[in-house]
């Protein structure tokens, strides 16, 4: 079953930079006179006057009750943009309201307050900010940028390429909209548009280590694989300590099995960022391809402690689990992974295989139908939604998920698979035709040949059924069920030392097989030889536990070859108990009667095994065995 990388989405470039603040200490005495205010309220960090004191400047200019028009406009905007740069979102949404009450058709006071609402996470308001800025400069680059940067965030890619193809069109080199623009464009999965976006922003920025690793990232996800770790590997070339670009060389190393040096890539990224949930995850990830269980519970473990809201790493644990055995554990999992992302379609394929596995079939086709609802071209899931009809006994349902498998991903399993269900439904024309296909397929698919062989003695065709198992038991020596049921049709064609030594092999390989035994045991008596061997292979059955009508049925029908008919009607008598119904259990009774001087009860009994099985006292009578 596949687990791919997810990829990190790159974040949006920012439009203003964020200023440091004024050290505690440097706060003292600080003048109050009116040139001294505007002085300290129309400053910035970068000529000098720290961002607290532009707010205790222009507070003066507020609180002073004397300012009023432009300047008091100037004195709440400049105010606005100092508590932006310190962070204090609220305190800036609130000062370029007030900045706009005075000077309702000032672009810049709408677009600063639309930053402000940004970073509080209040995109839709950004949006409309922007909007407004827009219509007051509507040649201003940087305001179709910034609008896109919140469309973005809701996921409304359309809108935000739109606004970007218009920034880029008013400003030619604008790297940031460039960058942006790609990220968009990964994010709708249109990963080749977006590397373009990136290898323009990387022309303008050639020295922008952020530039490689995102156009990396894209290229891991459009399979550009080895392009993706070159990528990673420039930006790392720029910038050693840049965690995210091992992390993102890992993924690509991922993809391309290369999983001893995508662990040493995300121990890297670990030892730079040690709070990295999806460093831990995926570096489980690569534990668990190697076949180091422990070591990956241990990384998603770790993944989850720093990041329990993490949806991804329940769904690698629960499928660490799955395939350990451990059920419940894995379906804690994954019912959690599935409460935190509903939309997680393989959280639902792995929960369905729990299901499968403690069969509880109805229960596993419900989450393969929610995982396929969610991605509908999910062979895996359509595949297991199958096989798990095919369980229940649907399967009509089971040849419609494998049609739909096939003409996706045409595959020697699902071949198989159909054709098991056509030959459960008894089309064994259907059946064969699937088989052969995936023989043709897979011409060394021991299993493939098994269930021809099958669907060929179902048909009557037994040399063909022969031959089949021949080379299924020759690509797999140790093939115990086509051992078995070519013994089974060698008993049909009256070859019954080959019967015998199949059923020999399959007891090699299955010592306790109770079924063996009672097979061995009904060829020895219908060729009428080493009936004491036959009837010890029964007595061997019942030991076993094998209690079954057949069990019985078949001693019986060595007691009555054997002329030990009380026996014979003891055994009779416990097979028709628990199979009233059981044809060649009622023609034995009826023999063993006749033989016994009952020719009523025996008429009686032959009779109603007829009408079960017709022609069944034909059937005997080639056996050498007559009323």
């Amino acid at each position: 079953m596949h687990n791919g990388a997810n990829i990190r989405k790159s974040g949006f470039i920012s439009a203003i930079l964020l200023l440091a603040a004024l050290p505690a200490a440097a706060q003292t005495a600080i003048p109050s006179d009116a040139a001294r205010d505007w002085d300290w309220c129309n400053g910035t960090a970068d000529a000098g006057i720290p961002n607290d004191v532009q707010i205790v400047g222009c507070s003066a200019r507020i609180e002073s009750g004397v300012e009023s028009g432009s300047n008091l406009f100037v004195a709440y905007y400049n105010r606005a943009f100092a508590y932006y740069n310190l962070d204090d979102y609220d305190r800036a949404i609130a000062d370029y309201s007030e900045a706009l009450k005075l000077r309702p058709e000032n672009a810049n006071a709408f677009a600063g307050r639309g930053l402000a609402y940004f970073h509080r996470g209040q995109y839709q308001a950004a949006i409309g900010d922007f909007t407004q800025a827009i219509k007051l400069k509507p040649r201003n680059p940087d305001a179709y940028y910034q609008r896109a940067t919140a469309s973005a965030a809701l996921k409304k890619y359309d809108d935000a390429v739109t606004d970007l193809d218009r920034a880029i069109a008013l400003k030619r080199n604008f790297p940031e909209a460039f960058f942006n623009r790609g990220g968009v464009q990964y994010a709708r999965r249109a990963y080749g548009l977006a590397i373009a976006d990136f290898d323009q922003f990387i022309r303008l920025k050639p020295r922008a280590a952020e530039g490689f690793e995102a156009r990396g990232l894209a290229r891991n996800a459009f399979g550009e694989l080895e392009r993706a770790v070159s990528d990673f590997d420039s930006a790392i070339k720029l910038n050693a300590n840049y965690a995210e670009a091992f992390y993102g060389r890992a993924l690509a190393r991922i993809g391309l099995d290369r999983y001893d040096d995508a662990i040493a890539d995300l121990n890297q990224a670990i030892h730079l960022k040690g709070d990295y949930p999806e460093a831990f995850r995926y570096r489980g990830f690569a534990f668990d391809r190697k076949g180091m269980s422990e070591e990956a519970l241990a990384d998603y473990g770790e993944a989850i402690r720093l990041k329990p809201d993490y949806g991804g790493a329940f769904d690698n644990r629960g499928y660490e689990y799955l395939k350990r055995g451990e059920y419940d554990l894995a379906l804690s999992d994954l019912n959690r992974a599935i409460q935190l992302q509903p939309d997680l379609a393989e959280a639902f394929h792995y929960r369905g295989y729990v299901h499968h596995n403690v069969e509880e079939y109805d229960a596993a086709i419900a989450d393969y139908d929610r995982a396929i609802t969610l991605q509908p071209n999910n062979d895996n899931a359509l595949f297991q939604r199958g096989f798990d009809y095919y369980h229940n006994g649907k399967f009509d349902q089971a040849i419609a998920d494998y049609d739909q498998v096939i003409l996706m991903n045409p595959q020697a399993s699902a071949l198989l698979d159909r054709g098991s269900a056509h030959f459960r439904k008894g089309d064994y024309d259907k059946a064969l035709a699937d088989f052969g296909r995936a023989i043709e397929m897979r011409p060394n698919y021991p299993e493939a040949f098994y269930n021809h062989a099958r669907a060929s003695a179902a048909k009557g065709d037994l040399r063909q059924a022969i031959a089949d198992f021949d080379k299924a038991i020759e690509l797999k020596p140790h093939y115990v069920d086509a051992y078995y049921s070519r013994g089974g049709v060698y008993g049909q064609n009256g070859q019954y030392e080959l019967a015998i030594a199949d059923f020999d092999e399959v007891l090699k390989l299955r010592p306790q097989d109770p079924g063996a035994y009672v097979d061995r045991c009904w060829t020895r008596a219908i060729s009428g030889q080493e009936l004491e061997l036959a009837l010890q292979d029964c007595d061997e059955a019942l030991k076993l536990h094998s209690t079954v009508a057949a069990t019985f049925d078949t001693r019986a029908f060595v007691e009555l070859r054997m002329e030990k008919y009380e026996d014979a009607l003891a055994d009779y008598a416990l097979a028709l108990q628990r199979n009233p119904n059981l044809a060649t259990a009622l023609l034995g009774r009826g023999i063993t009667e006749r033989r016994m001087g009952d020719a009523a009860r025996s008429g009686t009994d032959l009779a109603a095994a007829e009408a079960v099985e017709p022609g069944i006292l034909a059937r005997f009578g080639r056996y050498g065995i007559n009323p």
